[in-house]
């Protein structure tokens, strides 16, 4: 792990998060500014030297996301059934700040770059520590990165499996070929752990949907 490589991305990640502070609303910046953390692979990605696709956020409270939520909610220009009742749908998008922003019940993404997770809330020590592999377990928050895993896989180009993952264990194996596509390898110890871990827990309900809908893998 190389110090000034990680000063260098902890720069970065400190510029991507007031960006999306400032296209955030006016009295949830402040809050967002203390309690939203980036994880994921966006910082495995620029330490070694590639372009992140986008930044995942994450949130320490229920509160603060409900909040999130309701603000781009209340923006939304409600479609009616022919009873005059609200019609539910999958994805809903709205424009704030010039950015097109898509709300699911996953996310909140903001433009092209920006997702808030809503679906997982808490501590990193609570939210990444059940992230699926090993080398996107960093995580950054009050202007400095941090890890779940250790920094040397960081440095590696091999897939790990994080053993204390026990949910959605066919979508990590779905997403193994992507990781392998961009220049990552995997040995059949590490697929034999997810392989094991698929037996004791079993196929949940997610995990039937998951193989249901393969095709949009």
């Amino acid at each position: 792990m190389k110090k000034s490589k990680l000063d260098e991305v902890s720069r970065r990640l400190n510029q991507e998060k007031n960006n999306l502070i400032a296209d955030l609303p006016a009295h949830l910046q402040d809050d967002f500014a203390k309690e939203g953390y980036i994880s994921g692979g966006c910082i495995y990605s620029l330490y070694n030297d590639k372009e992140p696709k986008d930044y995942d956020f994450f949130v320490r409270s229920r509160s603060l996301s409900d909040k999130l939520r309701e603000f781009f909610m209340s923006l939304v220009v409600q479609e009616t059934t022919d009873d005059g009742e609200p019609k539910k749908k999958n994805i809903y998008i709205v424009h704030y700040k010039g950015n097109r922003v898509v709300i699911t019940k996953n996310a909140i993404s903001i433009g092209n770059k920006y997702q808030i997770i809503t679906k997982f809330i808490g501590t990193p020590k609570e939210v990444v520590i059940e992230f699926d592999f090993k080398h996107n377990m960093f995580y950054h928050q009050n202007g400095r990165i941090d890890t779940l895993s250790d920094w040397d896989y960081l440095d590696s180009n091999s897939l790990f499996y994080n053993e204390q993952r026990a949910r959605d264990i066919s979508g990590t194996i779905i997403r193994v070929h992507k990781f392998c596509e961009r220049g990552m390898t995997i040995t059949n110890a590490e697929m034999c752990k997810m392989l094991r871990k698929l037996r004791d827990v079993g196929f949940t309900e997610r995990e039937n949907e998951i193989i249901e809908n393969i095709s949009s893998y």
